[in-house]
């Protein structure tokens, strides 16, 4: 992204959120669910994070630019520090990713994958007491001699809420909302509160 001067941050622009062609139906039944699995797994979600996938089930949300702290010789991307947020994954579709994960060291090992940037890479929300409600860029990494990848985290944010409205944001090219705007999808539009 060429320009990445920050000119919107979150807390001082609105934040939106639409669902990817779909509509808001499924956002209902999602309380449910997650209530059934803090019961069965007997693990409380964060609230910020409860309080969002009760009232939005996941979506994509508009600031969607936020930066990572990942040292430049092991991000295997240009020189850039910016990442495109894609979605906020649904609540099934996450649990989906937790169980397709494999266990890595530098994971917390209890964690449920909450999204990702268009090229696949995740951001994961730590379920572990000293870490808990922390926002984590996952990604591989490759070292200094062409080592095999290696699954690293980087931590983004505190808490779910602070990633929302603290840490995505616009810059003055727009690359984030020429990434997340869809022409007729204005209907499925929401402004985020929680």
């Amino acid at each position: 992204m060429a320009n990445t001067q920050v000119i919107f941050k979150g807390n001082v622009m609105d934040v939106l959120i639409y669902k990817n062609e779909e509509d808001w139906q499924s956002v209902p039944e999602t309380e449910g669910l997650i209530s059934k699995w803090e019961l069965e797994t007997d693990i409380k979600l964060p609230k910020d994070y409860r309080a969002f996938m009760v009232k939005y089930n996941g979506g994509r949300p508009y600031p969607c630019l936020f930066k990572h702290n990942v040292p430049k010789e092991l991000w295997q991307m240009d020189d850039d520090d910016t990442v495109l947020l894609g979605s906020i994954y649904d609540w099934k579709y996450a649990l989906e990713r937790c169980g397709d994960r494999l266990e890595f060291d530098e994971i917390p090992a209890k964690s449920i994958i909450i999204g990702t940037d268009p090229g696949g890479t995740e951001l994961g929300l730590s379920m572990e007491e000293n870490s808990f409600g922390k926002v984590y860029l996952i990604y591989f990494a490759v070292g200094p001699e062409d080592d095999e990848p290696v699954m690293r985290t980087s931590l983004l944010a505190n808490s779910f809420r602070e990633f929302v409205f603290e840490k995505l944001y616009e810059n003055t090219d727009q690359d984030g909302h020429d990434y997340w705007f869809r022409r007729n999808q204005e209907h499925l539009t929401r402004k985020v509160e929680f």
